[in-house]
Parts: structure tokens; sequence; C-alpha cells
């Protein structure tokens, strides 16, 4: 396995592993996950610094994304989504990514990064309940599933997080 940044011409195999990673019962449904990382793409808080692709030789088999929100002024970045082809799934591939995007991350000295997903998986990479650490969701409803990995506590902002506009919230 291989692991790089993602550049255009990337994409067409980023939308087919997300859609085969988020296909639900009908496969001819196009997963909401595919249409989001179009709109991600395509909108200014997109970097490509934290757009990391694992690869099988040539051929995509995962992708990770964290765009650019806020947090009043300051900027944090946002996660998701996380897409691992089915076929390569529980082989420790999204680990991988998740690992370069937290290095990623460090390197360029972050104070940390939200995400919204289930707090029994995320937990093992370091994420924990973003509310505890003054980070607020914009749906109250998230509760525990709005979590943060932190990097930097000192660096740390609290207060209302905004994820990219094409989240929608």
């Amino acid at each position: 396995m291989h692991i790089r940044g993602e550049v255009f011409d990337d994409r067409a195999a980023v939308y087919a592993v997300t859609h085969a990673a988020f296909a639900g019962m009908d496969p001819m449904v196009e997963p909401d996950e595919v249409s989001l990382l179009q709109e991600l793409f395509d909108c200014e808080n997109y970097d490509p610094r934290f757009s990391i692709l694992a690869l099988d030789g040539t051929a995509v088999i995962g992708h990770v994304i964290a765009t650019w929100g806020r947090v009043g002024q300051e900027p944090m970045l946002g996660l998701g989504p996380l897409a691992v082809a089915p076929e390569y799934q529980h082989r420790g591939v999204g680990s991988i990514l998740m690992q370069s995007i937290h290095d990623q991350a460090e390197a360029e000295s972050l104070s940390g990064i939200v995400l919204l997903g289930t707090p029994a998986y995320y937990r093992r990479f370091g994420y924990e309940p973003a509310q505890a650490r003054g980070l607020h969701p914009s749906d109250p409803s998230w509760g525990e599933h709005f979590m943060v990995r932190v990097f930097d506590d000192r660096k740390l902002p609290t207060g209302h997080y905004q994820y990219a506009k094409p989240f929608g919230v």
C-alpha cells in the first residue's frame, strides 16, 4: 500500500471508492457522500494538503479529506468523509489514512481536527467528545458524536464550530 496526496486526476477513482464504501441496499443510488465530496473539492475550504489517498499499486483503495471550517474567526479542520473500498475494509487502510491526516495536521502545527462520527470507532484514533473541550456543534443533537482530536491544547479554540459550506450546517 502507498499513501500520497490526492490530485485532480484522482477524483473519478475517489468518487468510485466513496460510492462503493457508502452504497446502501441499492448500489444504483448515489450516496450523499459522493456529492458532498464533489462540493468539497470545489469549495474555497478545500486544501489539497488534507486530501489523502491510499493506493494498491495504481488503484485508489481509500481516501480521507479534511476541509477548513471555523470556530469564530479561528480556522479549524473538519474531517470527512473517510472511505475505504469494501474489499479493503478491516485491513488497516482506514487507520493508515487517519494516521496520515493526523501527521499532516501536526506537521502544520494545527490545534486539532473535529469530526462527526461514531465514538466507538474514532476513540481509537484519539478523538474525544468535543463539547468537553469547549467546542460546540452546529447541531446540538450530535452530542457525543461531535468529536475532536487535539494536537495542541494551548492553541485549541473554544466556541461553536462551523463546517465548510457543503456540509450544510
